[in-house]
């Protein structure tokens, strides 16, 4: 089967649309480190950068050979909001849940999921990357308070 991937693939939960899920030839590599329990993002070789993992183009320097490295995990929680609606059948077992930014040790910002008790999580705590199964049945990375 041959997937079109300029459109992205559409993510639900129940009847709801939630977003766009997008694994694309770009991003292969990330999401072979997520199954083998890796946290990988792009490195630019001209200027050393770190960048997120869907960048083409380093947005430092403007190069294009951008490689890959595997990150530290470590960082710290940057911005988050606890989730108490149920909006979806899929998520009432994991209801309340804690989404949000973490800034990673080497200076890139993730969008995640904090597995942390209510009301645990807090701006600037450090954390550390886990990879979980959540509830639609896929592998990502979240990130957890760290000890």
């Amino acid at each position: 089967m041959t997937v079109d991937w300029s459109r992205g693939q559409p993510l639900t939960a129940g009847p709801y649309f939630i977003g766009l899920y997008q694994p694309s030839p770009e991003t292969a590599f990330y999401w072979e480190g997520v199954r083998a329990g890796e946290l990988r993002l792009r490195w630019c070789e001209s200027c050393g950068t770190w960048l997120h993992p869907k960048r083409i183009v380093c947005t430092a320097c403007g190069a294009g050979g951008l490689g890959w490295r595997r990150a530290s995990g470590a960082g710290e929680v940057y911005s988050f909001s606890e989730v108490h609606r149920v909006g979806a059948p899929e998520f009432a077992a994991a209801t309340p849940y804690t989404v949000g930014l973490v800034k990673l040790e080497e200076g890139v910002y993730l969008f995640t999921r904090f597995i942390a008790e209510p009301g645990t999580v807090r701006v600037g705590a450090p954390v550390s990357v886990a990879f979980r199964t959540l509830e639609q049945g896929q592998l990502l990375p979240v990130f957890e308070l760290a000890a």
